[in-house]
C-alpha cells in the first residue's frame, strides 16, 4: 500500500515537474467596442492669389487712348482727345482701389446764334492742352469682392472720383468745358468699370480648390509608423483681404482624419459648394492612430525576448511574449518561456496612458485566473512578483518618439508642390495622446494635432 502511494506520488511529481504548462487562454469578451467616434476638425489654410493678369485684361478691353466730337450748329462746339494711365491698384480687406490718372486736351468754338446752318455770332475758338501740357483728371473706382458659393469671384465696380487737377475753363463764356469733357468719357469710364466686374467674376477658384481637395483624399504614408486620412468634407471661405492686386483668404476645410497602422484607401467625393465660415486660425485636428498589438508586440519583445531571469533560485528564459485584445478595455499578454520550466501562461490587466508623460503602460497586470489555477499544481514559484513586476516595467510604452517622428513626417508632407500651380506649406507645433480605447482587435489612439497650414495658388 506505502509502495503504491509512493509510485502515485512520483509519477504526479514527475509528471507536473517535466510537461509543459499550458493553461486556456482568457476567455474574449463577446461586447462589440466601437471606435471612437469621428471628430470634425477644421484645417484653415491661408490661400494667396494673384489678380493681376485679370485687372490687365480689363484694362486692355478699354483703349488708352480715345477722341470725340460734336460740331452743332448752334451752341458748343469741341473736339478732344483722351488718354490714360494704366490702373494704380491697391486694396484693404474686401474692397480693390483701382485709379490712375487721365489727360485730355480739347479745342472748339462756341456759336450764340445760328440761322439756316450758319453761324450769325461767332466767338474766337478755345482750347486746353494744345501747344501746352494736358490738362490732367484723377478718376478712381472702388469695388467691392466676396466669393461666391461656386468659387467664382464676385465684384461690384463703381466709379467714385473724377477729380479735375487743373480743369479747362473757357473765359469768354463763363464755361467750364471739363465737366462737358467728363460727360463725354463718362461712358468708356462705366464700360472699364463693368469691364473690372466681368473680368474678376471669370475668375475661377474651383479648379485649383478641386487639385488641392482631391489631392487631400491621397493616403499619405508617414514613415514606417502608418498611413494618414484627412477625409475632407466640406469647405468655407473667410478673411478676403486684398493687398495690391493679391487677394489673399482663408480656406476652411472641415475634416475627420484618421491614422491607421495600415492602408485604408480613399475615393475622392465631389467638391461642395462653399459653406459658412469656419473661425479658426490654424489648425487643430483629432486623429487616431489605429495600432494593431503586433506592433506593441514588437517592441514588447525587443524588451524580453531572449531575457532570462532567476525566480526562487531557478531560471526561465522568454522564449515570446504577445499582447492580445480581451475587450472591455482588458489585455491579455501571451508569455511563453523555457527553462527550469517550459510553457505558457497568460496575464491580464488594463492599459492606461498618461498625458503628460505621453506613455501607455499596464500598471495592474496580474496572472490570468485559469493560469494561476494551472501554476498551484505545477510551478507555484512562478507565481511571483518579479515575474510581473519585469513584464510591467517592460509594457510601458512612450509614445514621445512615435509622436516626434510622425509630427516630422506630417510636416514634411505639409511643405510640398501639391500640383504644377498649388504650393502647400505649414508645420506641426504639437502632438498630444488624449484619449484610448482598447478593443479585442485595435488599440485606438486619439491624438490631438495642432499647427499651422497655408497654400499658394499661381
Amino acid at each position: 500500500m506505502k509502495i503504491r502511494l509512493f509510485i502515485s506520488f512520483f509519477v504526479t511529481v514527475f509528471f507536473y515537474s517535466c510537461s509543459t504548462i499550458k493553461p486556456e487562454a482568457p476567455l474574449v469578451s463577446k461586447e462589440v467596442i466601437s471606435a471612437p467616434p469621428t471628430v470634425l476638425s477644421n484645417l484653415n489654410i491661408p490661400v494667396e492669389v494673384d489678380l493681376n493678369s485679370y485687372f490687365l485684361m480689363a484694362e486692355k478691353s478699354v483703349p488708352l487712348q480715345f477722341e470725340g466730337s460734336d460740331n452743332p450748329c448752334e451752341g458748343l462746339r469741341y473736339y478732344y482727345q483722351f488718354l490714360r494711365s494704366p490702373f494704380n491698384i491697391s486694396g484693404n480687406k474686401d474692397n480693390i482701389n483701382l485709379s490712375f490718372e487721365g489727360k485730355y486736351k480739347i479745342k472748339g468754338s462756341y456759336c450764340a446764334k445760328c440761322f439756316n446752318q450758319n453761324c450769325l455770332l461767332a466767338t474766337p475758338v478755345f482750347s486746353c492742352g494744345f501747344d501746352e501740357p494736358l490738362r490732367r483728371i484723377q478718376i478712381a473706382y472702388t469695388s467691392k469682392i466676396k466669393l461666391l458659393p461656386d468659387y467664382h469671384l464676385s465684384s461690384i465696380t463703381s466709379l467714385v472720383k473724377t477729380e479735375p487737377t487743373d480743369p479747362c475753363k473757357v473765359g469768354f463764356v463763363n464755361f467750364d468745358i471739363t465737366g462737358k469733357l467728363l460727360k463725354e468719357v463718362k461712358t468708356q469710364l462705366e464700360v472699364l468699370g463693368k469691364s473690372v466686374d466681368s473680368q474678376v467674376y471669370s475668375y475661377n477658384l474651383k479648379p485649383y480648390v478641386t487639385g488641392f481637395w482631391n489631392k487631400l483624399f491621397e493616403v499619405q504614408k508617414i514613415d514606417e509608423y502608418g498611413y494618414l486620412n484627412l477625409n475632407p468634407s466640406a469647405v468655407s471661405v473667410s478673411n478676403l483681404n486684398m493687398n495690391g492686386s493679391k487677394l489673399s483668404l482663408m480656406l476652411g476645410l472641415a475634416c475627420a482624419p484618421v491614422f491607421s497602422v495600415g492602408f485604408i484607401p480613399s475615393k475622392p467625393t465631389v467638391l461642395p459648394n462653399l459653406s459658412n465660415a469656419m473661425e479658426q486660425k490654424g489648425f487643430n485636428v483629432y486623429t487616431d492612430l489605429i495600432a494593431n498589438y503586433n506592433d506593441l508586440n514588437i517592441l514588447l519583445n525587443k524588451q524580453l525576448a531572449g531575457k532570462t531571469f532567476e525566480i526562487k533560485g531557478r531560471n526561465i528564459s522568454v522564449k515570446n511574449i504577445q499582447i492580445s485584445g480581451l475587450g472591455n478595455s482588458k489585455m491579455a499578454i501571451k508569455l511563453e518561456f523555457n527553462g527550469a520550466k517550459k510553457g505558457v501562461v497568460y496575464l491580464v490587466g488594463t492599459p492606461v496612458f498618461d498625458s503628460v508623460k505621453n506613455t501607455i503602460s499596464i500598471p495592474d497586470i496580474k496572472f490570468d485566473l485559469k493560469s494561476r489555477n494551472v501554476l498551484l499544481k505545477m510551478a507555484n514559484w512562478l507565481l511571483n512578483d518579479k515575474l510581473t513586476d519585469k513584464i510591467k516595467a517592460a509594457a510601458v510604452f512612450d509614445i514621445n518618439t512615435i509622436l516626434t517622428q510622425t509630427k516630422n513626417s506630417i510636416q514634411t508632407q505639409l511643405n510640398r508642390n501639391l500640383t504644377d500651380n498649388i504650393q502647400m506649406y505649414g508645420k506641426v507645433n504639437s502632438m498630444s495622446l488624449k484619449n484610448m480605447i482598447t478593443s479585442s482587435e485595435s488599440l485606438f489612439l486619439r491624438v490631438l494635432t495642432t499647427g499651422e497650414i497655408g497654400a499658394k495658388i499661381n
